[in-house]
């Protein structure tokens, strides 16, 4: 059966839609699911629990989520609920912000790997959504509704989501491997996700939530 990529806004009962580009920089961690309940989400990384507020402007993304909303519609509910995708033992990324001493939850991806034993440094980090708008062979340049980013990249950053797949696999028939240009073009929406030293923001991964229209 084919898997969908799905975003939906988090609620009690999840309605399905695409997430709008933020320009917002936020805070992420990967980490395991420990529980859930309507409105929080306990997560362990590097050892260490922490707690998410999330509501309904929370988004979720979820593979297999567009088939499940699509049945829970013929049976006459609302959609899926949070709970069906965000399970204890899950792997999850969330970007999240602070204030006040409470993490709420912006966007929780959820069925990501974690690695065991990674370190603080390794599973956390800063994330910033937009639009791509340069790609050059060592950097790409994002802007966001008010805010433009420029992030270093290199053969360690990784490229996923939406279309990654096909064309990965149309250079590997021709026995090459693509190039952060080859996946990445003007007017894509990301997230990146990235490290700071030195004045340079560093992209380790780069989450492409839809690619431009040609």
């Amino acid at each position: 059966m084919r898997h969908v990529l799905a975003v939906l806004f988090v609620a009690l009962v999840a309605s399905l839609a695409f997430a709008p580009v933020a320009s917002a920089q936020t805070k992420w961690v990967r980490g395991t699911v420990v529980s859930v309940v309507a409105d929080t989400v306990v997560v362990k990384a590097a050892g260490t629990d922490m707690t998410f507020k999330v509501d309904k402007a929370t988004q979720l993304t979820a593979r297999g989520a567009g088939t499940a909303q699509k049945e829970a519609e013929k049976m006459g509910a609302g959609g899926v609920k949070l709970v069906d995708f965000v399970k204890p033992g899950v792997g999850v990324e969330v970007q999240y912000k602070e204030a006040g001493g409470v993490m709420t939850a912006i966007e929780i991806h959820s069925g990501v790997t974690v690695r065991e034993g990674a370190t603080s440094e390794e599973v956390t980090g800063g994330s910033a959504r937009g639009t791509v708008t340069l790609v050059a062979g060592d950097s790409i340049t994002v802007k966001g509704t008010d805010k433009e980013w420029k992030f270093a990249v290199d053969s360690k950053t990784s490229v996923v989501g939406t279309g990654m797949g096909t064309i990965t696999r149309k250079f590997k028939e021709q026995g090459k491997a693509p190039t952060i240009p080859d996946l990445l073009g003007p007017n894509d929406e990301v997230v990146v996700y990235f490290k700071e030293a030195g004045g340079v923001m560093r992209a380790g991964e780069i989450r492409v939530m839809r690619k431009a229209a040609k």
